[in-house]
């Protein structure tokens, strides 16, 4: 083999983290949850996250969690600077408890992803690019940039904490071409 040339550097790269809170009832959402990773489809300990996990779509057409996102995008609607491409397209539940953790691992096919915590929770959400710690507490949502890496270690309380993640998608382009007649109606 015959090199021509090999490049190992790093590029600044533009990236959004936001930390906010919203009051919100989370009763229903760990009660969602927990049916969820008792359903046969669940993803408990199938993903990245080494703990349950509801089905990708979860909460999708949930009414309480579209209630949360209707703020975050207002957010992201009035935020200068921040143009949300795409559409929501997963929204899962977690439950990690004692010795569960998240390895590490990235959103990159997506346009945005975020998390939303339910309950407080010593087990710290972790971005080593930015040097970034979250300490969960009920009501807090982290928005972040698809490509950033994180991950928590894993648990070392003996509390189950509950959180929802979800990830917008860029929007699919079609390029179908119909072809039209001369009076320009497709055929």
């Amino acid at each position: 083999m015959k090199i021509q040339k090999e490049l190992l550097s790093k590029i600044e790269r533009d990236y959004l983290f936001v930390e906010a809170t919203l009051d919100m009832d989370t009763k229903y959402l760990i009660d969602k949850i927990e049916q969820g990773i008792n359903r046969q489809d669940n993803l408990n300990y199938k993903t990245n996250v080494k703990g349950k996990q509801t089905t990708w779509d979860f909460f999708l057409n949930d009414k309480e969690f579209s209630l949360i996102m209707f703020h975050i995008l207002n957010y992201l609607d009035e935020s200068p600077g921040v143009k949300l491409k795409g559409y929501l397209s997963h929204a899962w539940g977690v439950k990690q408890d004692l010795g569960d953790f998240t390895m590490e691992h990235t959103h990159q096919s997506h346009s945005m992803s975020g998390i939303i915590y339910l309950n407080d929770h010593e087990q710290k959400l972790l971005f080593p690019e930015i040097n970034q710690e979250i300490i969960p507490r009920r009501g807090k949502i982290v928005l972040f940039s698809p490509f950033l890496k994180h991950y928590t270690k894993r648990n070392l309380i003996n509390k189950s904490k509950y959180a929802i993640s979800f990830n917008f998608s860029f929007v699919p382009v079609s390029l179908n071409i119909i072809p039209t007649n001369e009076e320009g109606h497709s055929q």
